[in-house]
């Protein structure tokens, strides 16, 4: 019984390896904005670049982060 229980969790463990694995290559290859999707204006290269799938420009995102604060 022991030996079926820790195939299971082996297995167990590697879908759960592949679904992290999956994710994290998903999260990855997501293209950044050329345009901030609120206003419009041009997306720095650099941000770009620097943050993967980023899709608002620093002004917007300020913005963003400061409306979801629990008050």
């Amino acid at each position: 019984m022991a030996d079926e229980i820790d195939r299971d969790q082996e297995f167990n463990e590697k879908q759960l390896e592949a679904l992290i694995t999956r994710a994290r290559l998903k999260f990855v290859s997501f293209a950044s904005a050329s345009h901030c999707k609120l206003c419009g204006e041009l997306i720095p290269e650099k941000r770009r670049q620097a943050i993967s799938g980023v899709s608002l420009c620093v002004e917007c995102q300020v913005i963003t982060e400061g409306s979801r604060k629990i008050r």
